[in-house]
C-alpha cells in the first residue's frame, strides 16, 4: 500500500472513531500552544477525547500541551480545539505533525486559528505581548508537504502569498480594539528546536523576522493546502535583551500569564468570524 492510500485509510479510520462519538462536524479549528490550553473551559457541551484514545492520532510529549481534542461550541460556533500540538523535534514525521490538520479538514473546518509561544526578535514586542502574524519564513528544512501528492485534496504547487488571511487579520484588529488588547502585527520565523537559539542565530532572525518559534507553520502548510483561511497569533514570552538563560519552564509562566488575554481575544474573534 502506498503512502497516499495509507493516509486515507488512516483519516477515515479517525473521523469515524469521531463522528460515532459527536453530533455534526466543527467549522473552526483551533491549535493551542505551549501553556495556552485554557480556552477548553469556555466550550460549551465538550466532547474531549485523549489523543490516545484517537486511532492514528499523534500524542503530546511536550510539557504545556495537555493532548486532548476538544469539540463543542463557543460563541455559538461549532470549534473543535487541539489542546497542543506536535513539533518535528519530537521525532515526527511530516506525515504526523500535519495529520491533525488533515483530520480537522475532514470534519468541515474551513477556518483554522493557530496559537504559540514565541521569543521576540524586536525590543519593542515584550513578553506577555500578544502578536498577530502576517507572514512566516520556514527555516525548519522540512515541509508537511514532501512526498507523494494526493492531487484529489490539494494541489502539488501549494500558492502562499496570503498564508495568513487578512480578512481574519481586521477582524482580529477590531476585536483587540473592543477588548482593550495592545495586539501587536509581525512575522513568525520557525525552526525545528528544541535548542533555544544562539545569540547570533537571534542576530540574524532579527534581520528577517520579528519573533521565532518550533511550530505554528508545518500546519499554516496544511491548512492553506486544505483551503482554509488561517489565523495565527503568538504570545511573546521572552525578549532579546534578555541575558538570563530560557528555560521551557519560564516559557510556559510567561504564556499562562497572558492566557486569559489571549482566551478573551480568541472569543471576540469567533464572534465576529
Amino acid at each position: 500500500m502506498d503512502l497516499i492510500e495509507q493516509v486515507r485509510l488512516n483519516i477515515k479510520d479517525t473521523l469515524k472513531f469521531l463522528t460515532d462519538r459527536i453530533a455534526g462536524g466543527a467549522d473552526i479549528g483551533i491549535i493551542l500552544g505551549s501553556g495556552l490550553g485554557g480556552l477548553v473551559d469556555s466550550v460549551e457541551r465538550p466532547k474531549v477525547f485523549a489523543y490516545n484514545e484517537i486511532p492514528h492520532f499523534p500524542q503530546s510529549t511536550t510539557v504545556g500541551h495537555a493532548g486532548n481534542l476538544v469539540i463543542g461550541t463557543i460563541a455559538d460556533k461549532k470549534v473543535a480545539i487541539m489542546q497542543g500540538r506536535f513539533h518535528y523535534y519530537e521525532g515526527y514525521t511530516s506525515t504526523g505533525v500535519s495529520f491533525p490538520v488533515r483530520v480537522l479538514g475532514s470534519l468541515g473546518v474551513r477556518t483554522l486559528i493557530v496559537t504559540c509561544a514565541a521569543g521576540s526578535l524586536r525590543p519593542d514586542l515584550k513578553a506577555g505581548d500578544i502578536m498577530a502574524i502576517t507572514d512566516h519564513v520556514n527555516l525548519m528544512g522540512v515541509n508537511p508537504l514532501i512526498g507523494p501528492n494526493d492531487d484529489e485534496v490539494g494541489p502539488r504547487f501549494v500558492d502562499m502569498s496570503e498564508a495568513y488571511d487578512r480578512g481574519l487579520l481586521k477582524i482580529a484588529e477590531d476585536s483587540a480594539k473592543g477588548e482593550g488588547v495592545d495586539l501587536k502585527e509581525g512575522v513568525y520565523v520557525a525552526l525545528t528546536g528544541p535548542t533555544y537559539e544562539t545569540p547570533a542565530e537571534v542576530r540574524f532572525l532579527s534581520t528577517i523576522s520579528d519573533a521565532v518559534g518550533m511550530s505554528t507553520v508545518p500546519e499554516v502548510i496544511m491548512a492553506n493546502y486544505l483551503g482554509m483561511r488561517v489565523l495565527g497569533l503568538a504570545v511573546i514570552t521572552n525578549t532579546p535583551e534578555a541575558k538570563h538563560k530560557l528555560s521551557h519552564d519560564e516559557v510556559l509562566v510567561e504564556a499562562q500569564k497572558s492566557s486569559e488575554k489571549l482566551i478573551k481575544l480568541i472569543i471576540s474573534i469567533l464572534q465576529k468570524v
